[in-house]
């Protein structure tokens, strides 16, 4: 066996080669200890230890960055395919805060999506088709969430213009705009509700009880297809291992 395929079955079956287990054991526990080091790092009283944490970053960067050009290393065809799959846009995620800094790009959000690495964990070998699935169910359910997001878009754009102009007689300072309401009409909807715009007519709190009763149905139905179709495809897996 030549050293791609080896290196195949260590990081995508490595039930199959005698040092796969160890091998993943040891990439999980750099996960998990970049992530500790990426709440210890913001802590005041810390700062004593912050070039030890600099320090352990930089280890973690290089082992996230071998693995990543390993294991597209030991694909022998579709690499670029096997790069856009769900897991290995989150390896590049990963990496891509800590080499941005090399062009002087530093922004906070780049930095905070290193907490994205703790997605690396689906890779576990209970977890290694995890992003097939989901593709799967994203495939076969995609008529059904079109659906859901386009009736949500139209209850959106339809109640924001009712409750805009019911409200802004009562509170021009508050419902401005359409565009401010239509804000408003998103975190009602989402049922979360920041409390910084809230209706105070009659007609208007009436249509805010529709649009947080709709909120909790809209979300509630994807939620119930997406659970329903893994639920289906985990139980599918199970028998086809039974059968093997």
């Amino acid at each position: 066996m030549n050293l791609k395929s080896q290196l195949y079955l260590i990081f995508e079956d490595p039930s199959k080669h005698k040092y796969g287990y160890f091998l993943q054991v040891a990439i999980y526990i750099n996960i998990i200890v970049s992530i500790v080091v990426m709440f210890l790092e913001t802590e005041k009283s810390l700062n004593e230890y912050f070039d030890l944490f600099k320090t352990i970053n930089m280890v973690n960067i290089f082992i996230f960055t071998l693995e990543y050009v390993l294991r597209v290393y030991s694909i022998n065809k579709n690499k670029l395919k096997y790069m856009l799959t769900p897991l290995m846009i989150v390896d590049l995620i990963v990496l891509l805060p800590f080499y941005l800094t090399f062009f002087n790009i530093d922004l906070g959000f780049l930095r905070g999506l290193r907490i994205i690495r703790i997605f690396k964990l689906f890779r576990l070998a209970k977890f290694n088709e995890f992003d097939k699935i989901i593709t799967e169910i994203l495939k076969e359910k995609k008529e059904e969430f079109l659906y859901i997001v386009i009736a949500i878009f139209i209850l959106l754009f339809t109640l924001t213009p009712l409750v805009y102009f019911v409200e802004t007689k009562a509170q021009p300072e508050v419902f401005t705009s359409m565009s401010t309401t239509l804000w408003w009409s998103v975190t009602t909807f989402t049922t979360v509700g920041y409390g910084d715009m809230y209706p105070i007519t009659t007609i208007g709190r009436m249509l805010t009880t529709v649009v947080s009763a709709l909120g909790i149905a809209f979300y509630a139905i994807p939620g119930s297809i997406f659970t329903s179709s893994l639920l289906d495809k985990i139980n599918e897996k199970r028998k086809e291992k039974d059968n093997e």
